[in-house]
């Protein structure tokens, strides 16, 4: 039985440790990445940017639900490594650079290499995955190097694509050297003068990454952070109490009103017994797959045009330190941050004239800058991801974007729906893909969970195939 995995960022990763370490005598799994740099690291754990501090303290970093302590104890142990990037002794409520959990990420992947079962082999293929087509039961993996894998299971671990470029009337700007359209890259603020003024695009944790990074690297210039609605993200507290248990009136027909009414009597009940909002949020954390489901179509895309903004500054949030900084930042002038959409951006010379329209304003108004940074998230529109794979998958009707255009349609267990609107057998996917389905599908928590259901589920599987082999 061979299982290629797509991808080889977190999920990616996780799904070849936990498949390491269960997988039956006979299993080939094969990882597949492109960017040798990216291998166990991906986007978010591969960003070479100067300052990129996890969002969630090291004492929850855990890649494994069963051993929470997981990272900490590693940390810890490795700790005198990362003496010029740590606060020594590390604690748990620090917040690591993002470099070191991709370490911490790549050592587990080779220990359960190391220590994979006898008859398992493990292999890393650093090459574009461009087509994966059905041949009966199986499927064949295309590389750019004109190469293929035969696989019976395949695991579509894409990550994050790049952010989508606005639709502005002058498209050609963002072919200018001015626009930096990932902002992930080390080429972001590369050869930046002290005194420019940059633009951010989006006012989103990576927004808050670029902040640091610049402050990191020496930068004076004026910083403009514009979004639509000008919302930071909340400062984590990771010194507030144990989460309490909330139960949710989860029934079909849920409209998103309710549900946020619910949430706030509940943080007014938290509150009055010592508790904060953020106690409230934390413990609502896995039902939001569930409360995410029993809304309908039109009450799903209520939310994300009324209260997608406010659920997201409060649920994803930035440490206390980078909220302090962002704040001195505002107060002495050099970071101001603007409720506006981008009408129009044109290049003028050395400099980027950006057209806005404040929000709740009738009159627009103009910045120049010297770079403009796409901040706004990644593109999870999967008919306009101009990947190969993405586009060939598409084509076959091998997979289907979800309606509202947050991911792919799947089934509980991660399988693909194609366009016919059945499960492709032996095709699944996990990770940010999953968000139309779950909602919630982007963090660690989340992803850790599902690549363990997941290797259990391809597992089992396998299991049963050798047994069949062995009958033979």
């Amino acid at each position: 039985m061979v299982i290629g995995i797509i991808g080889g960022g977190l999920s990616g990763t996780l799904t070849a440790i936990h498949l390491l370490q269960n997988a039956p005598s006979g299993t080939t799994i094969c990882l597949v990445e492109q960017d040798r740099y990216r291998m166990h690291r991906g986007v978010a754990y591969g960003s070479q940017l100067p300052f990129q501090p996890l969002n969630v303290p090291a004492a929850s970093m855990s890649l494994f639900p069963d051993k929470p302590d997981d990272f900490y104890t590693w940390l810890a142990e490795h700790q005198h490594k990362y003496g010029r990037h740590l606060r020594l002794p590390v604690r748990e409520t620090d917040f690591i650079p993002r470099h070191i959990f991709g370490d911490y990420l790549k050592a587990r992947l080779l220990e359960a290499e190391a220590r994979k079962g006898q008859g398992v082999t493990f292999s890393r293929v650093y090459d574009e995955a461009v087509a994966v087509k059905r041949e009966e039961a199986a499927f064949r993996i295309e590389l750019g190097n004109g190469e293929a894998i035969q696989a019976d299971k395949v695991v579509l671990a894409f990550g994050n694509f790049p952010p989508a470029n606005l639709p502005i009337p002058h498209q050609e700007f963002y072919q200018s050297d001015l626009y930096v359209a990932s902002p992930w890259s080390a080429k972001a603020l590369a050869n930046l003068p002290a005194e420019a003024p940059v633009l951010l695009i989006g006012s989103s944790l990576t927004m808050v990454d670029l902040v640091g990074s610049l402050q990191a690297q020496g930068h004076k210039g004026k910083v403009y952070v514009v979004s639509r609605h000008g919302l930071l993200p909340q400062p984590c507290d990771p010194d507030t109490p144990y989460p309490l248990k909330i139960n949710l009136p989860l029934r079909d027909g849920l409209s998103a009103l309710e549900a946020f009414r619910f949430i706030r009597r509940e943080i007014n009940r938290a509150e009055a017994n010592g508790y904060t909002w953020r106690d409230v949020l934390d413990a609502l954390r896995d039902d939001i797959p569930a409360v995410w489901q029993a809304f309908s179509a039109s009450e799903k895309k209520a939310f994300l045009r009324h209260l997608r903004p406010y659920w997201e500054t409060h649920r994803h949030r930035m440490p206390a330190s980078s909220a302090a900084l962002l704040q001195q930042l505002r107060i002495e002038g050099q970071l101001e941050v603007i409720a506006a959409s981008i009408v129009d951006i044109q290049q003028i010379g050395e400099r980027a004239c950006v057209t806005l329209k404040p929000r709740k304003r009738a009159h627009q108004e103009q910045l120049t800058v010297t770079r403009v940074i796409n901040c706004t998230g990644p593109q999870s529109d999967f008919a306009k991801i101009k990947a190969p794979l993405v586009r060939q998958l598409l084509a076959d009707g091998m997979m289907m974007p979800d309606e509202l255009k947050l991911g792919l349609v799947t089934t509980p267990g991660g399988a693909l729906q194609g366009k016919a609107g059945h499960p492709i057998a032996g095709l699944y996917t996990l990770g940010p893909s999953r968000k139309g389905m779950l909602y919630e599908s982007t963090a660690l928590r989340e992803i850790r969970q599902q690549a363990h259901d997941l290797a259990q589920e391809l597992t089992r599987r396998n299991s049963a195939w050798v047994k069949a082999q062995q009958a033979i």
